[in-house]
């Protein structure tokens, strides 16, 4: 089918605006407000004194703006729009008394209060001003986000998107791609295509993704292509940001998760979490997030006569704290994760069944600390927010480096670790006439180190050998965005983003002790332009174009103890799309076109020996068409989806393990699509039920480039089947994931010093879990 018939069919699903579903119980003000805003999907700043004020319940389908008043009238409040998508809450004018019969004065005008202290304010990533619409915005339902409580983010935002895909290598390792920018299925120190944000803090810079719990968030939005002017990270592919609830002012509270669960032919599973909220009046509040889990293993080793060996445990937790007077707003923020696997989920591939082979056990473990601080002020019509963050992150990997005919096994260890210290600082102003700036800078130092072992597993071992890669990275950057209004119709944005990089690096040979190459580079500095605006052509939809660049920086690679550089990257995004304004029967939807050119494509790699190196593998082509649609059919249904298209081509330059020629990018599925299901059929025991199904199709696509690499993954449908029983106080909930119990390859690839026997990471089989929630 044609683009044109493509777009024309897309066209006649667009449509926005289109009243949602809410359910709040009664309680606190403040955090009411922000379970509204998080249902509804929009930004809020309170500015109204709200201190000791209660909510009533509020259930029923309306607009985002209908909700608003129903719960903050009975309060003496009003929301006012004050940009795309975000409201500020203040307190209403108030009327005097209705004058009687007989008094023959005027009723006097409206008197104005004065300004009151900032009870609280919600801090968004993106902000009220620029040219929202051609961002690549979208937000994981919160529908969506309450199925998918307690799960690894990288996966679950990857099956809650058509758009958004992961390497699905396991909890811990995982790698997302968005819109087929896949660079690489390994996890080696090249800086990811998807830059992250918990809140307004910078997760980490290099793969793996964190893969940070999903406990108490409040919301995950997800932005497709370049941000360079709009974001501190820069990111070639597109950003995650995951937000999570804020400390709650003038609020005790806690909740307790309790769960367990079982896998086809596995061990068992089991889960707990806790959350505890503790108000410090109306200026001061903390929240304490704890939480671990088991996911069971379900692949045996019958060689080595063990059952379940691939058993994963999540342990983290995170603390936030929060203060607020009348011009400042501080957040401190820290957060834990350790992922620990015994085993590597992988199989022989084309084998039917879950029994693993192998010499040696491969265990990893991936870990992330972070902790800081977020500064927010109100300034009239600007508002200021900076936010610095110190971050570890690590990945320790072990590999079966047996080869056949070895009198006794081998293993690679490989260890990875990241230290970075980030800072964001932006300002956003709005003029008179329709006028908006955004713009700021940011800063990020760090150091990543490698270090890979080859063991001799024998009984009399050889020498310890390997080599370890510091790479030590300093990076600048200038950003900003104009946006205006030429006419009521059109508004257009315009933005650059200037930035310096600096990467040292060197290499120590281990069986030495000495340093055998260095590489020291000045500054390279890069200019990024963007361009994007709307039309609003009809009543009923608004047409948009967006273009955008975004780079990575150049760097070296290490491979058999010497450098070789490697090129930055560049990507450059032309896209058109049309977005509804208005509801039409309760459908509502976008539908975009676009074409990305890939420069001097970089991507982790496997050499010969199996070691992971970093090279420029080619230039790369993507053509795409993204649908994405809801509909209500009925008041109690809910659907939300979307298809992905893409047609990709890698055009090899570097001749070495990869080979030449023209093939796909790795990893991009021509293929892709998502659906989810919301239903509340009504209540049960005086208790609300409420149904849910998700569906990921994950089309088929190659691992690498080159006969040991060309291995197919995916080609399959993923699904998953909820139930939720009860309200916020108490609730069951009831998760059937894979019930179909579909079989295929998630990730084609184990040990990369084992290529000629090639092994594939399983879907998990048939999975029941059980959790019990309780509020207090």
């Amino acid at each position: 089918m044609s683009v044109a018939a493509w777009l024309a069919a897309g066209l006649l699903t667009l449509q926005a605006g289109t009243p949602q579903s809410f359910d709040l119980s009664p309680g606190p003000a403040v955090p009411a407000i922000n379970r509204l805003a998080a249902q509804a999907g929009i930004d809020v700043v309170i500015t109204a004194d709200l201190s000791g004020r209660r909510t009533r319940a509020l259930r029923g389908r309306m607009s985002p703006e209908a909700a608003l008043d129903q719960l903050l009238e009975p309060l003496g409040a009003r929301a006012v729009r004050i940009g795309d998508g975000v409201y500020r809450i203040e307190t209403a004018p108030r009327r005097p008394a209705s004058p009687r019969p007989a008094s023959t004065p005027s009723p006097p005008p409206f008197v104005i209060p004065e300004p009151t202290t900032l009870s609280e304010v919600v801090v968004t990533a993106v902000p009220p001003v620029g040219l929202r619409d051609s961002t690549g915005r979208s937000l994981i339902t919160p529908g969506a986000l309450e199925r998918i409580e307690g799960t690894g983010a990288s996966d679950a935002v990857a099956d809650l998107s058509s758009t958004v895909d992961s390497t699905r290598q396991g909890t811990g390792r995982n790698k997302l791609f968005v819109r087929g920018l896949a660079d690489s299925a390994m996890n080696g120190p090249l800086q990811a295509t998807v830059g992250q944000y918990f809140g307004d803090l910078r997760l980490g810079y290099g793969s793996p993704d964190p893969d940070l719990t999903l406990i108490d968030i409040r919301r995950i939005e997800v932005f497709e292509g370049p941000q360079g002017t709009r974001f501190g990270a820069g990111s070639i592919g597109g950003v995650l940001r995951i937000q999570p609830e804020p400390p709650a002012l003038s609020e005790r509270s806690g909740r307790i998760i309790v769960g367990g669960g079982a896998t086809s032919g596995g061990d068992p599973s089991h889960e707990a979490a806790l959350v505890l909220n503790q108000g410090f009046g109306d200026q001061a509040a903390a929240r304490l997030v704890a939480y671990a889990r088991r996911d069971g293993g379900f692949l045996n080793d019958p060689d080595a006569d063990l059952d379940a060996t691939d058993g994963i445990d999540t342990v983290g937790g995170r603390l936030a704290l929060r203060w607020t007077d009348g011009d400042w707003s501080l957040d401190l923020a820290g957060a834990v994760q350790t992922v620990s696997a015994d085993d590597s989920q992988t199989i022989p591939a084309g084998q039917i069944g879950f029994s693993r082979s192998g010499q040696v056990l491969e265990p990893y473990e991936s870990s992330i600390r972070i902790l800081g601080l977020t500064a927010r002020r109100e300034m009239g019509r600007s508002t200021l927010i900076s936010a610095t963050s110190m971050s570890r992150q690590s990945l320790t990997e072990r590999f079966d480096a047996s080869q056949p005919g070895d009198p006794f096994p081998s293993a690679v260890d490989r260890r990875q670790r990241l230290f970075a210290l980030s800072s964001e600082t932006r300002v956003d102003y709005r003029a008179d006439g329709g006028w908006t700036l955004s713009g700021g800078g940011s800063v990020a130092l760090g150091e990543t180190r490698v270090e890979r072992r080859r063991l001799d597993l024998s009984p009399a071992p050889g020498p310890e050998q390997g080599m370890d890669l510091t790479r030590s990275f300093a990076e600048l950057a200038a950003f900003g965005e104009a946006a205006l209004s030429p006419s009521p119709d059109w508004r257009v944005a315009i933005g650059a983003r200037l930035s310096a990089v600096r990467i040292d690096s060197d290499i120590e040979d281990v069986a030495y002790g000495v340093r055998i190459a260095d590489d020291r580079r000045g500054m390279t500095w890069r200019l990024t332009p963007s361009l994007s605006a709307r039309w609003n052509a009809l009543p009923a939809f608004a047409l948009y174009g967006r273009f955008e660049q975004s780079v990575r920086p150049a760097g070296v690679n290490e491979a058999n103890g010497a450098f070789a550089r490697y090129q930055g990257d560049r990507v450059t995004l032309l896209e058109v799309g049309a977005r509804s304004r208005d509801s039409w029967h309760g459908l509502s939807g976008e539908v975009s076109v676009g074409w990305v050119d890939w420069r001097d494509v970089q991507a982790d790699i496997v050499t010969e020996g199996g070691d992971l190196v970093t090279d420029n593998v080619g230039d790369g082509v993507i053509q795409f068409i993204a649908l994405k649609a809801a509909w209500r059919p009925l008041e109690t249904l809910d659907l939300s989806g979307g298809v992905f298209l893409n047609e990709s081509r890698l055009t090899r330059t570097r001749f070495s393990t990869i080979g030449g020629g023209t093939t796909d990018i790795p990893n991009v599925a021509p293929f892709g699509a998502q659906l989810s299901l919301d239903w509340e059929p009504g209540e049960v025991l005086d208790l609300p039920l409420r149904l849910g199904a998700d569906f990921r199709y994950i089309g088929q696509s190659r691992l690498g480039v080159g006969p040991m690499l060309d291995v197919p993954q995916g080609g399959y449908l993923q699904s998953a089947l909820t139930a939720r029983w009860g309200d916020e106080r108490r609730a069951a909930v009831l998760r059937v994931s894979n019930p179909f119990d579909t079989r295929g390859i998630r990730y084609g690839i184990g040990s990369p010093y084992q290529l000629s026997e090639p092994e594939a990471a399983p879907v998990r089989p048939l999975t029941v879990r059980l959790t019990l929630e309780a509020a207090f």
